[in-house]
């Protein structure tokens, strides 16, 4: 399963530039979607780690398939572009219990195994009517 939006989304833009270009042929609108389709996240497919990692954008969570245990339940992990995947930890001051900072701990740091797959979330159920 595709990504509806973002493929819309994609899809919009690439009207909107061929429709400035006179010239361009319905085979060659056609050859823009199917490269779009192509280049849509798949969602349900695990995506190996050596072909493409998270876009870094707000540290949410991923599943991870983990190294030796390709046969357990998915981990859940964040990804950070420059440590990898693992998890943000908030610290907070002991006697005043108030924010201090946040640190990233690598699954490694963490003693876990190294993530070698990884697979995006499902976006939230919303009603109708949160949609529009």
């Amino acid at each position: 399963m595709i990504d509806e939006k973002k493929l819309i989304e994609e899809l919009e833009k690439i009207f909107e530039t061929d429709e400035q270009n006179i010239d361009c042929t319905l085979s060659d609108f056609a050859y823009h979607v199917f490269d779009c389709i192509k280049a849509q996240p798949k969602f349900g497919e695990w995506i190996p780690c050596s072909e493409r990692l998270p876009d870094d954008r707000d540290n949410r969570f991923y599943m991870c398939t983990v190294e030796n245990h390709e046969e357990d339940p998915p981990m859940f992990c964040q990804y950070e572009e420059e440590y990898g995947f693992g998890f943000w930890n908030d610290i907070y001051d002991e006697h005043t219990l108030g924010f201090v900072d946040s640190e990233f701990k690598t699954n490694e740091e963490l003693g876990y195994e190294k993530v070698i797959a990884w697979q995006p979330l499902p976006e939230p159920y919303r009603t109708e009517k949160e949609s529009e």
